[in-house]
């Protein structure tokens, strides 16, 4: 995949974050700790025309968060401190739409999720055009 737009610095190359600039200004920061998903959903909403960020850890996410102006959040559910995490965000950005990555078997964590700031869920294995559909419609709805 070739990247545009400005060049990211040294140290956030190095902590794996990625950014493409596209002509809409809605933003999307991914945070999920397997290169894979990642990669993928990556390469997904760059192709729809979105501009994505994208981390593994929780201090790349906090940072993008602060430096960037993050319209959605697609985390993973298996993210170590999830709920407190998803409590610090939310008070810090109340109008960031959030969106958890989860599994048939990862009820309690997901309604737990739900409780502390995520705003919706999609199951594993991902449907990317649903993911699609329900991002659009999320940040078509979210006063941004």
């Amino acid at each position: 995949m070739s990247e545009v737009g400005p060049k990211i610095a040294p140290l956030q190359a190095k902590e794996n974050m990625k950014l493409i600039s596209t002509m809409n200004p809605r933003a999307i920061l991914i945070f999920d700790p397997e290169e894979a998903v990642r990669d993928s959903l990556h390469f997904v909403f760059t192709e729809e025309g979105f501009q994505c960020f994208s981390t593994a850890t929780e201090v790349q996410a906090l940072r993008v968060l602060l430096a960037e102006s993050i319209n959605l959040l697609i985390i993973d559910s298996q993210i170590s401190g999830l709920q407190t995490l998803l409590e610090t965000i939310k008070k810090a950005h109340p109008s960031l739409s959030i969106i958890l990555l989860s599994s048939y078997s990862e009820a309690e964590v997901t309604q737990q999720a739900l409780v502390h700031g995520a705003d919706d869920f999609v199951l594993k294995p991902l449907d990317f055009d649903e993911l699609i559909i329900q991002v659009r419609t999320m940040l078509t709805a979210a006063p941004k």
